[in-house]
């Protein structure tokens, strides 16, 4: 995995404490691990393999994330050569890969490596002193077990350290990249782990070179992850289009809609949400207002006050916006949310006037996150809408807080707040 570029004074203190805490590990390693014969040809045989699997990697640009599989043959290495032997595949791998891509005109992949390296070097001698410091008997389950510690301390020490280096060194808290590389992580680790079986099976059947066999899943895997990636980035760019069409017809969303869908996700996580589900309620909190592709411009954006007819036709936005989505199969789960997120708790809501516990609490983040955003704009563009004056962000918590229970749902306010006190402000 890839860490995020930062400013240059903090990416070299972050350099030169990695590169000394990796070299620190792998002294370590080299203290304790055993230095038995090894295969040469079999090291060879992991290292290509290994070489061969990283060069097929699987980026999620959106969130940061780099996935590669050559973790596999790192335990082949291991399994036949020791944790010595690990380090060796895993770090002749990375090389490997440096030169060939310096040889294509990537120049940024040497000062890209001189983070990436020591990470891997750190995070394999920790997994490979691990190994070696558990008793393994020469049968399956003894083998499989160490293999299996060394695989999943490998992989959350790789997720820690990345995360550290742009978190602590950084200066920088992104709980979105946080969730995305988790979760990544703990998609491969039951793969990595699979294989690492076959690898253990090989060895004590005495056929090593049945361990090239493993790069025929690793590619339908790989395949299967490409496949899942397309439907998302369509899935992405029909929203984005959406967005896009709201924006142009109503020029002052702009930027708003980020911001409500960015804070919404966070609140659904304070309040115990599921990722998928708070994925699915940042996709609503920005769709939330395309029904006003519908109404009137002149109405829509009105300085002053609506008589109560323009009110009335104003409200038929939420119904506009569930119809439009209600259409869309990717969409159907939003529409609720989006239909509702006018309701308020003491039922004096629109267009159903819904109690508390009839609302969704997807459509109760929604309306907070709406309201605050349109209350405090966008400070450093001057965003606001017509008809009134922005609030600071003070302010804007305070006016939350005086309609909890009426307007807005109490538990949903106080976790907003939570979440703005944690991002500074929000802005």
């Amino acid at each position: 995995m890839n860490v995020a570029k930062r400013s240059p004074g903090a990416i070299n203190i972050a350099r030169a404490f990695l590169w000394i805490c990796s070299l620190v590990g792998f002294a370590a390693l080299y203290a304790v691990a055993a230095h038995g014969a090894s295969d040469p040809r079999l090291l060879l045989m992991s290292t290509a393999l290994a070489v061969a699997a990283e060069l097929i990697p699987v980026h999620y640009e959106r969130e940061g994330v780099h996935l590669s599989f050559s973790l596999p043959f790192v335990v082949s290495g291991l399994i036949f050569n020791g944790p010595l032997g690990a380090v060796f595949v895993e770090m002749t791998t990375l090389a490997a890969v440096l030169l060939f891509e310096l040889a294509n005109g990537k120049r940024k992949a040497l000062y890209w490596a001189s983070l990436n390296l020591p990470i891997s070097l750190l995070s394999v001698s920790i997994a490979g002193g691990v190994y070696a410091g558990l008793p393994k008997a020469v049968d399956l389950l003894g083998m499989v077990i160490a293999m299996t510690a060394f695989i999943l301390t490998y992989l959350a020490l790789n997720a820690s350290i990345v995360l550290s280096v742009n978190q602590v060194f950084m200066g920088r808290r992104d709980e979105a990249r946080v969730r995305s590389v988790v979760s990544a992580t703990s998609v491969v680790a039951f793969a990595y782990v699979l294989a690492g079986v076959c690898i253990v099976v090989f060895a004590l059947e005495r056929q090593p070179y049945w361990v090239p066999a493993l790069l025929i899943p690793i590619l339908l895997l790989r395949r299967c992850l490409l496949s899942m990636k397309l439907m998302d980035d369509l899935s992405y760019e029909t929203l984005v289009a959406l967005t896009i069409m709201l924006q142009r017809a109503h020029p002052y969303t702009h930027g708003h809609l980020e911001r409500v869908g960015r804070i919404a996700e966070n609140v659904g996580r304070k309040l115990g949400l599921s990722r998928h589900r708070s994925r699915l309620l940042r996709e609503a909190a920005v769709l939330h207002d395309i029904g006003k592709i519908a109404i009137d411009e002149h109405v829509l954006n009105k300085p002053g006050k609506l008589t109560p007819e323009e009110y009335a036709h104003v409200k038929k936005h939420s119904d506009f916006g569930a119809e439009i989505l209600r259409r869309s199969p990717r969409y159907s789960a939003l529409v609720p949310w989006i239909h509702h997120h006018h309701e308020r708790p003491d039922g004096n809501g629109y267009p159903d006037r819904l109690t508390d516990r009839e609302i969704p609490i997807e459509s109760k983040i929604i309306a907070v996150a709406d309201a605050f955003d349109a209350m405090v704009g966008d400070e450093e563009s001057g965003e606001q809408r017509n008809y009134r004056k922005p609030k600071t962000v003070p302010e804007a918590l305070v006016e939350l807080r005086e309609h909890s229970g009426t307007q807005f749902d109490a538990r949903v306010v106080s976790a907003f707040c939570d979440v703005i006190a944690q991002e500074g402000g929000g802005r």
